[in-house]
């Protein structure tokens, strides 16, 4: 048991680690070879100490079992391959949560949407500012290195705000949270430090693709549909009238030159107000929407 602790303690440090260092932007097999050589070097070291414990006070809890070198040797066998296995299950496990973003693998793991399922959430729709333009200027190899180190940036927002990351669509990124545990003035929050983490890199961007990126964002929350879908391809895709309403709002910020709105529904929550600038720009009459919708303009103060 002590063991099986002290195991899951240092691989969830080393975990930690590799999330911090910049080589997640390297290839697989780069990223792999370092995973590696981490898990290895710190399992070893678990090996190494525990090996000197049983050697020192052996006869305080394994009686009749002297420090032998046949014995050692059985010892190293059983501890790699406990390892080894430990390794393949968190990577296992890492992979499926990069596969599907933080929050949807369990539930595809335990079968959670496998039939449809009403929830209440909150998205965001983000869409990167003149797209068109800028696939023209910089030709598609190069854009599409632009929009993956965008993203990138974007990932380590969400890592800190627990977004759960729904969709890339081309230069596109749908963002959501439950409600049920979830602070909406945290979304707005999260648009924030988005802008802020883009305008701190801006001077990089420039410096590689002469310019820089900005999103525009539509929040909206309500009442989804949730469902597991596809065979040859699993994934969770939320239904219903919000996701319509969200992608709508966000198609205003071009309109009214903003780069946040905000639904009516989501202003309802008072501390947005208090914390930002909150600008209403009346009741929208969105495509496919037979009811007008009201919409807000949210800045920073």
């Amino acid at each position: 048991m002590a063991f099986g602790f002290l195991t899951g303690s240092v691989l969830s440090l080393v975990e930690g680690i590799l999330k911090i260092l910049p080589f997640k932007s390297r290839s697989l097999a780069f990223d792999s070879l370092v995973r590696t050589t981490f898990y290895f070097v710190a399992l070893w070291l678990i090996v190494i100490i525990i090996k000197n414990v049983l050697n020192s006070y052996s006869y305080l809890f394994i009686s009749g079992y002297p420090a032998t070198p046949s014995n050692t040797r059985n010892f190293d066998i059983i501890i790699l391959t406990y390892t080894l296995f430990m390794i393949f299950i968190v990577s296992f496990i890492n992979e499926m949560v990069s596969k599907n973003s933080p929050g949807f693998t369990m539930p595809l793991i335990l079968g959670k949407y496998r039939f449809p399922r009403e929830e209440n959430r909150v998205f965001i729709f983000l869409d990167l500012k003149g797209s068109t333009h800028l696939a023209e200027e910089l030709g598609h190899l190069k854009y599409s290195s632009f929009i993956q180190e965008s993203i990138m940036d974007v990932n380590q927002i969400a890592k800190k705000f627990k977004a759960h990351i729904y969709q890339y669509v081309g230069d596109e990124i749908v963002l959501t949270w439950k409600l049920e545990h979830f602070d909406t003035l945290d979304a707005i929050r999260f648009l924030f430090a988005v802008h802020k983490r883009l305008e701190k890199r801006e001077e990089h961007y420039t410096s590689i693709y002469a310019t820089a990126p900005f999103f525009r964002a539509g929040v909206h929350e309500g009442k989804v549909t949730a469902i597991e879908i596809g065979d040859l391809k699993r994934e969770i895709a939320f239904h219903g009238d919000t996701m319509n309403v969200c992608s709508r709002i966000q198609g205003l910020c071009k309109i009214f030159n903003k780069k946040i709105l905000i639904s009516g529904q989501v202003n309802q929550n008072k501390e947005i107000t208090q914390n930002f600038k909150v600008t209403p720009l009346g009741p929208q009459m969105l495509e496919g929407k037979e009811h007008v919708v009201e919409v807000f303009a949210v800045e920073e103060r």
